[in-house]
């Protein structure tokens, strides 16, 4: 039989990186005699595929992220890389694809632009796959889209299955049942400066264990003697395997910017969240978030000690997180 080739193009920014590249090694597993390209950019490729356990068939292509060496200051600008990526990237992909597979014309904002290009393709599509939960999703919403689209499929997100099940604990923080406050804002907007410290001064003083997965080039930003005054309860590294730590009893809480992968793990793992949306679809997870009861947005959907202090307490150590623990544990079992 004909080998298969199928190439697959990364959005590289937030978790939509991981969600595809999930669903390629399940792809890639269960068809062994079709190769898999994944294009996306080289920093992005780096960082997931240094890892074991990528299927021979799967080979990592990069292009350019659009940012010119001499803008390096760019990579605290996410916004900005966004467009430059969304501008560049056709150039970089028309050598070797068709020309008909290339979005063009003119386009407002970076996520409008996106979303209209989207609603015009998507129905020409002989299959959408969505990464969320049906049983989440209103059944009249359902209904429309599928009306909408030639065939609409749910794959819900499994990561932990995709590795080798580990009993280690290398941080020292993962040892009480529903006790850890683990903290990740992603890898595309980095917290302002003073609410990145709002963080540390609440995660210090509120005495609970805490695994924090923060980018390298911010740990400088911590407050001074941080890391030395906290060490036997908490652990700063810059990227912790968040499926795994999410679906670890030890977690109790999840402190996020609302990504929408960040979400749908979180409801898998039944571990409550505490959010802080950024920008994009984030205001609409943080508002789901709310509907179902699962977890809190910050007042003002913005840290402040006490703020994040009274919703660390309000889930890890009160009745009302086991209500809202007890909310997520129904939403997974709907999903099961």
């Amino acid at each position: 039989m004909e080998n298969k080739h199928v190439a697959v193009f990364a959005f590289p920014f937030g978790t939509h990186f991981m969600a595809l590249l999930n669903l390629v090694l399940k792809l890639a597993q269960a068809t062994p005699n079709c190769s898999f390209s994944f294009i996306c950019t080289q920093k992005s490729n780096a960082t997931h595929f240094n890892r074991p356990h990528i299927p021979n068939n799967i080979k990592a292509y990069s292009i350019s992220d659009g940012i010119p060496m001499s803008h390096a200051q760019l990579a605290n600008h996410p916004i900005e890389k966004v467009n430059l990526f969304l501008k560049t990237g056709p150039q970089n992909l028309q050598k070797d694809m068709p020309q008909d597979l290339l979005i063009v014309g003119e386009r407002e904002t970076v996520f409008s632009r996106t979303l209209v290009s989207l609603a015009k393709v998507l129905p020409q599509a002989k299959a959408v796959v969505m990464n969320f939960f049906e049983e989440l999703d209103p059944p009249l919403f359902v209904q429309d889209m599928r009306s909408k689209l030639q065939s609409l499929l749910y794959v819900v997100p499994l990561p932990s299955s995709l590795f080798p099940p580990s009993d280690t604990d290398s941080s020292g923080c993962l040892s009480c049942s529903k006790s850890v406050a683990y903290v990740c804002f992603g890898t595309v907007v980095a917290l302002p400066p003073h609410e990145l410290v709002t963080v540390a001064e609440a995660l210090e003083e509120s005495g609970f264990p805490f695994l924090w997965s923060l980018m390298e080039g911010l740990m400088d930003l911590l407050p001074n003697g941080f890391l030395e005054r906290t060490k036997m309860r908490g652990k700063v590294v810059s990227w912790a395997p968040q499926s795994k730590v999410l679906a670890h009893d030890s977690s109790g809480v999840f402190v996020s910017n609302c990504g929408a992968n960040s979400v749908t793990e979180s409801v898998f793992g039944e571990v409550p969240m505490i959010c802080r949306p950024f920008f994009g679809d984030q205001g609409v997870a943080g508002r789901l978030i709310d509907v179902w009861e699962i977890g809190v947005v910050m007042e003002g959907k913005v840290f402040t000690e006490n703020g994040l202090l009274k919703s660390l307490n309000l889930i890890l150590a009160q009745e009302e997180g086991k209500k809202i623990r007890d909310n997520g544990e129904a939403d997974c079992a709907r999903c099961n």
